[in-house]
C-alpha cells in the first residue's frame, strides 16, 4: 500500500485520484450495501481509526522517497497530495457511516457512545463490553518506518573509517529511538487529556438528561 501510494503521488498525472477513487469505491461497495448491526458498525469505526495511523506511516514513506529522489521543488506538492489523501479518506468515511446509520437504524448519538468507549479504553477504565477493545498491531507501520529511515540515514552517513561510521549509525539509531519514544509519550498524554475531557463531558450530559 505504501509503495502504491508513493508511486501515485510522485506520478505527474491523475494516478493518485484514480487510486483513491478505486480504493474508496471498493470500500463503499463492500460496506454500504450490507446489513450491519450496532456491534459491527462499532468495530468498523475502530478499524477506520486504525487506518488513519497506517496512512500516516505510508505518507512518511512517501516523504522519505521525495527527500531521496525528488528533483526541484516538491514539498508543496507533497503537502497538497497528503491533504487530498486525508480529505478523501475522511469524506468517504463520512459518506459510508451516514449510509450505514441511515439504513441500519443507528442514531448519531451511538457514535458518541463509540467514542466514549474508546476514551475509557485510553484511560484504562472498565467498559461494558471488553470484546470491543480497539486493537492496534504496530508491526506493519513499524516496518514501514524502518524501511523509510534506513535509506535516508544511509545516504547521509559520512564516508569515513569503519569505527566512525559505526559511531554515527549508533548515534542515529539512539536519536531516532529517543525521538520516537518522546513522540509516543506526547501522543499518549494528548490522547489521555482528550479522553478525560470527553468522558467528563459525557458524564455531565447524562447527569443533565437524568434530571430533565
Amino acid at each position: 500500500q505504501a509503495i502504491a501510494l508513493s508511486t501515485c503521488i510522485v506520478a505527474h498525472n491523475n494516478a493518485l485520484f484514480a487510486l483513491l477513487v478505486s480504493n474508496n469505491f471498493a470500500e463503499i461497495k463492500s460496506n454500504v450495501f450490507k446489513r450491519f448491526s450496532k456491534d459491527n458498525i462499532h468495530n468498523l469505526a475502530y478499524a477506520d481509526s486504525v487506518e488513519r495511523f497506517h496512512i500516516s506511516a505510508f505518507l512518511l514513506f512517501v516523504l522519505a522517497q521525495n527527500i531521496l529522489e525528488a528533483q526541484g521543488p516538491w514539498f508543496e506538492s507533497f503537502l497538497f497530495n497528503a491533504f487530498v489523501v486525508f480529505f478523501c479518506e475522511m469524506l468517504i468515511d463520512i459518506i459510508k457511516h451516514s449510509f450505514l446509520a441511515k439504513f441500519n437504524g443507528i442514531k448519531p448519538i451511538e457514535y458518541s457512545e463509540f467514542l466514549e468507549d474508546l476514551c475509557k479504553q485510553t484511560l484504562n477504565m472498565q467498559t461494558e463490553d471488553s470484546k470491543k477493545n480497539l486493537t492496534f498491531v504496530p508491526l506493519a507501520p513499524a516496518c514501514v518506518v524502518i524501511r523509510v529511515l534506513t535509506p535516508v540515514y544511509a545516504a547521509h552517513l559520512p564516508y569515513s573509517p569503519l569505527p566512525w561510521r559505526l559511531f554515527w549509525i549508533i548515534f542515529l539509531i539512539s536519536v531516532t529511538y529517543v525521538m520516537l519514544t518522546s513522540l509516543k509519550v506526547m501522543i499518549g498524554m494528548g490522547l489521555q487529556k482528550h479522553a478525560t475531557w470527553y468522558v467528563n463531558r459525557c458524564r455531565k450530559r447524562k447527569h443533565h438528561l437524568h434530571f430533565d
